[in-house]
């Protein structure tokens, strides 16, 4: 009889344990997304047709991370005439991956040519300088040496100098032996190094504040931005204004406060740039049909923690320089556990080590030990997700480890600084990259663009006091909405903006805004 109890209570608790993460993926499901119901659709339209407050733009920006930031600025410069408002899902801009990085102002050796970034990496490099002395932004050009720390890696040197000369990069030069690195470093060991004089540090998340600020002072009612707006769906509006002027397409931005059930939130716009980082792909499927892309087609985006720790303030001297390792394939995505000095303006100076490059278990997975069941699903099901996974299991194993383990951290680190102990580094923060997956599982480290159309349009008019009337003549709410439109595109997806995506931030915005201006027909 025992042991027939047993089992019964061990399937029940079996099953309250599954009904329970149901549950719990269902109602973050409803915390997290909106009713897209015809119904619903309609009443958004007439809420913001009604309210005294309702705003219209030109261009709508999702995304407050420096890409987001530059691209507001960039359409600011190039059209000043632009209504432009900038949404941002958080109370401020740079909370994710534009504020927890490394601050390295990359040159452009790691990128291969004929890519987007190494076109876009150096553009960028002399764009950020430049900003940053016009504005009296603290940052120095401290150098950068990538460090073989064995003979099988000395190809790897010459192909970043190889790289980096094809990209236009500045003052490049290979270091044989370990006297020429202890000449640069005195305490780093190596048999061979690229040093690049171009390589430089930054606080990103004050440059993104930086130029907020800047718009918000030169706005002319030209310019607004609104906080703690989810951007959860993306409606069509043709609106007709009358019989001689013919209709006019926008889209309506329907959105709440951040993990609040309402109240609903709504932007009006004639068209919409989404650079959500992180959330890229959960915006993109929210934003409707894919018209066409720009570079590889990505389905999914996974995040992927660094963790940072840094010197103790009695070894703080311990380098001047960036000082990283040849990249490994072997460790993930990460370019490897390096050194950098700081001009963190929120964190004070301080020499960071890391990070790794392990795979979150949530989107926002600042912890090894935040776990989101319906990310990790999708992550492990969706079309490459799978492909990717088992291909790299090995690899994420090993990143993971180190990860969570100080002393396989501190080993990789001293492979390029032998002396340093376990004393002298202590917990720092942590960063969260998203990088774009494809079809084939592979993942992109390159831009990648997509431009849609909202999921359905909703008919509309206009009166003589440019307030919007939805359905007129409509016998029914179902009766106003259509599936199909012109195959136009009003959206512009950011969907891949991997590293060096802040280095490069003024350059990509400036091929986003060059890609918008000659679909958007600006």
């Amino acid at each position: 009889m025992a042991p027939v109890l047993g089992k019964l209570c061990s399937g029940i608790c079996q099953v309250a344990v599954a009904c329970g993460l149901s549950g719990a993926v269902y109602y973050r499901r409803k915390y997290r997304s909106m009713a897209t119901d015809d119904a619903s659709t309609v009443h958004s339209l007439v809420t913001f047709s009604k309210d005294d407050r309702r705003d219209m733009y030109d261009v709508a920006i999702v995304g407050g991370g420096i890409v987001g930031v530059a691209t507001a600025r960039e359409i600011r410069k190039k059209y000043p005439s632009k209504r432009v408002v900038l949404i941002e899902r958080e109370a401020d801009v740079a909370q994710h991956q534009s504020g927890h990085n490394s601050g390295c102002i990359h040159a452009g050796m790691f990128y291969p040519p004929g890519s987007a970034m190494a076109r876009l990496c150096p553009r960028g490099h002399g764009l950020i300088i430049d900003y940053c002395k016009k504005n009296k932004l603290p940052y120095e050009l401290c150098g950068k040496m990538i460090v073989a720390t064995e003979d099988s890696q000395r190809p790897i040197v010459q192909r970043l100098y190889d790289w980096g000369t094809a990209n236009g990069v500045k003052g490049l030069e290979i270091l044989e032996g370990e006297e020429a690195i202890k000449k640069k470093e005195p305490l780093v060991t190596g048999v061979s190094a690229l040093w690049s004089p171009a390589s430089g540090i930054v606080d990103f998340s004050e440059v993104t504040r930086c130029m907020l600020r800047e718009m918000t002072a030169h706005a002319d009612n030209k310019f607004a931005v609104k906080f703690q707006f989810d951007a959860q769906d993306f409606v069509g509006v043709s609106v007709t204004k009358s019989p001689v002027a013919g209709t006019e397409e926008l889209v309506l931005i329907r959105g709440r406060e951040k993990h609040h059930l309402g109240p609903e939130k709504t932007i009006l716009a004639k068209n919409v740039i989404t650079c959500c980082g992180l959330d890229s792909d959960i915006v993109a499927k929210h934003s409707g049909g894919i018209v066409e892309w720009v570079g590889k087609r990505l389905l999914q985006t996974y995040s992927f923690r660094g963790r940072y720790y840094q010197l103790t303030p009695e070894r703080g001297d311990l380098v001047r320089m960036h000082v990283y390792p040849c990249p490994d394939n072997r460790r993930g995505l990460s370019v490897g556990v390096h050194f950098t000095p700081t001009v963190d303006v929120r964190r004070g100076r301080q020499v960071i080590v890391g990070p790794g490059s392990a795979l979150a278990l949530d989107r926002y997975g600042y912890t090894p030990y935040t776990i989101d069941l319906e990310y990790c699903f999708n992550c492990a099901f969706s079309k490459g997700g799978w492909v990717s996974l088992t291909s790299n299991f090995g690899v994420i194993c090993q990143t993971y480890y180190m990860d969570l383990s100080k002393r396989k951290f501190l080993s990789e680190a001293q492979k390029l600084i032998p002396s340093i102990e376990a004393k002298d580094i202590v917990d720092s923060f942590c960063g969260v990259m998203g990088v774009g997956v494809a079809e084939d599982g592979t993942l992109s480290m390159d831009l990648a663009m997509e431009f849609a159309r909202p999921r359905v349009t909703v008919q509309a008019t206009m009166n003589k006091n440019k307030v919007l009337e939805a359905f007129k003549g409509a016998p029914s709410a179902a009766k106003a909405i259509e599936t199909t439109g012109s195959a136009k595109p009003l959206i512009l997806n950011v969907r891949n903006a991997p590293s060096p995506a802040a280095t490069a931030s003024m350059a990509i915005a400036e091929d986003i805004v060059q890609a918008a201006t000659s679909r958007f027909q600006w």
